[in-house]
């Protein structure tokens, strides 16, 4: 039998909760039971407050979950908020007996808090990705993944990223047979393609989003998506000299031009292949790319899955 310890932490996101809830629960519907002791462990008294105004019941204390041989925590509504001390100590007693610790979404705040992912490579919503590696340095944050994890430590990317990072630990200590039948029982794949890169509306970094250097690039792509264009042109463009249009240009962006303009391309693609019904070879030459080989490698460099893959997967049709 797992144990398996849902850290009940006050503030905890009500979807996170949920997650853990369904895609551990040992009761399935269409199989039989899984070999799992779940349960809900906090320190607080009575009813446990989490986003959008709902309440949970512990049903163990603080420390059931030191003892347990997995523990999950949910990410926090306000990914600002320290948890209690006693919260993460029971994490880091966990880890030392041997427990394989995992958050979701902004539980990758909680978990950085504790100082196991210092060194290690971790993961959360890509729109909380530079939070995570700014407040805490020593941690190599990865805003690409779906989840990722090492020395019994993970951590998963946003929302449905934290099903698919339970159900690779069900497989993980459970085997293949059990993490086929929750997927199944949730209708889902048990494996996604790809990373969270394919989920991020626009990869274009704009600091000032009125800056000059920039204003003259977004102009002339706009002008002409399909017409390659150097530093050089740029820089006439808006009057400067090459050297200073790339030192503005980078100050506007935090990026270089090529760069910039690179995975400007690749967004606007990703909207072709969402909306219109055009082939991949029509959008590569739309978005400025001389054959479609090198559209495909480029496309998958960013976010991850290849055109047809994201089209199938992101393009709404009735």
């Amino acid at each position: 039998m797992l144990s398996v310890a849902l850290l009940l932490l006050p503030g905890a996101r009500l979807f996170d909760v949920a997650i853990i809830t369904e895609t551990w629960s040992p009761e399935r519907l269409s199989s039989p039971p899984l070999a799992i002791d779940l349960r809900r462990c906090s320190d607080e008294t009575g009813l446990v407050p989490l986003t959008e105004g709902a309440l949970c019941a512990a049903d163990a204390p603080l420390a059931w979950a030191e003892t347990a041989d997995v523990v999950l925590i949910p990410g926090l509504g306000n990914s600002s908020v320290v948890p209690d001390a006693k919260y993460l100590r029971a994490i880091t007693e966990a880890h030392r007996r041997g427990a394989v610790i995992a958050s979701l979404c902004s539980g990758a705040f909680v978990l950085a808090e504790t100082g196991l992912l210092n060194g290690e490579t971790a993961t959360t919503h890509w729109g909380l990705t530079s939070a995570l590696a700014a407040r805490y340095p020593e941690v190599h944050v990865d805003p690409s993944v779906l989840f990722v994890g090492n020395n019994r430590v993970w951590t998963s990317a946003g929302v449905a990223a934290g099903i698919d990072l339970s159900i690779h630990l069900i497989r993980m200590l459970c085997g293949g047979q059990a993490a086929t039948a929750v997927a199944r029982s949730m209708v889902m794949a048990p494996h996604r393609a790809g990373g969270q890169a394919q989920f991020v509306r626009s990869p274009v970094a704009v600091k000032e989003p009125d800056g000059e250097a920039s204003d003259v690039v977004r102009s002339l792509l706009a002008a002409d998506p399909r017409r390659t264009r150097t530093v050089a042109e740029f820089a006439r463009n808006a009057c400067m000299s090459e050297r200073t249009f790339a030192r503005r240009f980078m100050a506007e962006t935090g990026t270089t031009p090529h760069q910039w303009v690179m995975n400007w391309r690749i967004d606007e693609a990703s909207q072709l292949l969402e909306e219109s019904d055009a082939s991949i070879a029509e959008i590569a030459r739309a978005v400025g790319y001389a054959t479609p080989v090198t559209f495909r490698q480029r496309f998958r460099d960013v976010k991850g899955v290849a055109p047809m893959e994201y089209r199938r997967a992101f393009q709404m049709r009735s």
